[in-house]
């Protein structure tokens, strides 16, 4: 048994269609997502971080058919942050301050 694998996570896929318009404003494709807890977690953690009012968010399509017709298959994804790396020294000098701190 493998215990560093990492369990893949669902992709919040959803697939748009051909859409039969009935006015000139009408939407040209139309379909339904699955959207993921983790992918709607992480788009919230980034509203979170400050106060702002939209978070950026990464779409991907591949054309696909079946016997419904052609469609796109879209991916919705947080878009990718960052982290800051620590350094192995501030992680231990992290840990003994807490510690000394506890122990005040």
């Amino acid at each position: 048994m493998q215990l560093d694998k990492q369990i893949k996570q669902k992709r919040s896929l959803g697939a748009l269609r051909k859409a039969n318009k009935t006015k000139p404003r009408s939407p040209d494709l139309t379909g339904q997502m699955k959207l993921q807890r983790h992918t709607a977690a992480a788009i919230v953690d980034q509203f979170g971080h400050d106060d702002i009012e939209e978070v950026v968010c990464n779409l991907a399509g591949w054309r696909n058919q079946d016997r419904g017709g052609p469609y796109l298959t879209v991916e919705l994804s947080p878009r990718f942050v960052a982290r800051t790396q620590v350094e192995g020294d501030d992680i231990i000098d992290s840990i003994i301050n807490d510690n000394e701190e506890d122990e005040r």
